[in-house]
């Protein structure tokens, strides 16, 4: 009894201390950011953001203005955004027009701070040198802020006037994915006047994907015609994730007028959009790369087939998957023919989910489903990998009927699959509410 009454008091103790910890050495923190050595007022607002003090809002507010060292400025800055006392926002927003570019990039992270901490790298990785030819370097990310976020108007507002007014182009482009970060659609018609920036071009064309709204493609629509070719491959590549159907049309007609072989790059990125729009207008194009050389356009052909629900190619389809050599392409026929009504080829997409190689592509047939309940029978069956990429499409297309299928998996072991549930379900709910109002 004595060694059990022992590990509670450790245990009480132990809770006690966490508490506490994090306020331990406070007082010294805090007189170390009025050092006369700049390292150790950096250090100090470090700390301080990392502990989340609330009592060293002052202070560090004290330092973002006054501090005569940018880099304290700085770590000032990133400490308030942690911290999340809202009555920082008009400072830090007001730090947005001072003159030192690093400060003002801080202090973007620090807005951004206050709403998510998370994967969140990306919106400040720099391509410069030759780290604009590096594939590694990510400059785009799925990741939003979850539905129903409250982030506040004059934050947008700042970041908004950042993307249009800073004299750095790498915070205007901070500024730019930061708004797509925070679901910052309110800001579009200002996006699409920075448009004219030729350095946010590509950013702003993939956060309008991000937001996937359509009629934000009739933006992009111009720049098919882009003296630069770059800009044009973006154009086509935003049109075909936001789906426009407006952009069929002319995308169609670039098609045709592409030269053999010269341009056949260009011809696989518009049949690759227009696979994802999945307009029935395009089927001749979808019907003539069926049994094309390409692996690749094979597959685009498959998959723009199955969305524009082209059911006299049932057979045709099946009976080119018992030749298929290539996974890729296998994998777009079976997405296909459930499509067009046989529903048994889900299982040949759900049973790709938990792929390392092929998982991205399985996952990304999963948000053209025809019912959302066809994956109800499938969630505990896939792998880990394959019920949290299900779940994130639920999450995406679902609809109120699915949150039975949805809830007993906020009590999974597994922490991903608990997270992924609870995502899906806020998501469904915010739709729901939002539809209702």
């Amino acid at each position: 009894m004595r060694f059990f009454h022992s590990l509670l008091v450790l245990w009480l103790t132990g809770c006690v201390v966490g508490l506490w910890l994090p306020v331990l050495g406070q007082d010294r923190y805090l007189a170390d950011l009025t050092s006369p050595d700049r390292r150790t007022r950096q250090r100090a607002a470090v700390a301080l953001g990392d502990r989340r003090l609330q009592a060293a809002v002052p202070a560090l507010l004290e330092v973002l203005r006054n501090d005569l060292d940018p880099q304290v400025r700085a770590e000032a800055a990133v400490a308030l955004g942690k911290i999340k006392d809202p009555q920082t926002l008009p400072p830090l927003i007001e730090a947005l027009r001072g003159p030192d570019a690093d400060v003002r990039r801080a202090v973007l992270r620090a807005l951004l701070l206050f709403y998510i901490e998370e994967d969140i790298e990306f919106v400040f990785a720099r391509r410069r040198g030759l780290d604009r030819f590096n594939p590694f370097l990510e400059t785009d990310d799925l990741t939003m802020v979850l539905p129903g976020t409250e982030v506040a108007p004059a934050v947008l507002q700042a970041l908004a006037d950042a993307m249009r007014d800073d004299a750095r182009v790498d915070n205007r482009r901070v500024a730019v994915r930061a708004l797509g970060v925070l679901r910052g659609e309110s800001m579009v018609s200002a996006m699409v006047e920075a448009l004219g920036d030729a350095d946010l071009r590509e950013d702003i064309f993939r956060v309008l994907a991000k937001f996937g709204r359509p009629e934000y493609g009739l933006h992009v629509l111009p720049y098919l015609d882009d003296p630069d070719a770059n800009v044009r491959r973006q154009a086509v590549e935003t049109l075909g994730r936001l789906r426009t159907r407006e952009a069929v049309t002319p995308l169609m007609a670039r098609y045709r007028a592409a030269r053999p072989g010269r341009d056949a790059d260009q011809q696989t990125r518009i049949l690759a959009a227009l696979a994802r729009i999945g307009d029935p207008m395009s089927e001749s194009v979808f019907r003539e790369n069926l049994d094309h050389p390409s692996a690749e356009r094979r597959r685009f052909a498959a998959e723009g087939l199955g969305r524009c629900e082209a059911t006299a190619y049932v057979d045709e389809l099946s009976n080119r998957r018992l030749a298929e050599k290539d996974e890729r392409v296998r994998l777009a026929q079976a997405f296909a023919l459930y499509r067009l009504g046989r529903r048994e080829f889900l299982q040949d997409v759900i049973r790709q989910l938990d792929s390392r190689r092929y998982g991205e592509q399985a996952e990304s047939y999963l948000l053209s489903l025809t019912r959302t309940a066809d994956l109800h029978p499938y969630l505990r069956i896939a792998g880990p990998r394959g019920t949290e990429r299900m779940l994130r499409a639920l999450g995406q297309v679902g609809t109120r009927d699915d949150l039975p299928a949805l809830r007993p998996f906020l009590s999974d072991r597994d922490r991903r699959i608990v997270n992924a549930a609870n995502r899906a379900i806020r998501q469904i709910e915010t739709r729901a509410g939002a539809v209702r109002d």
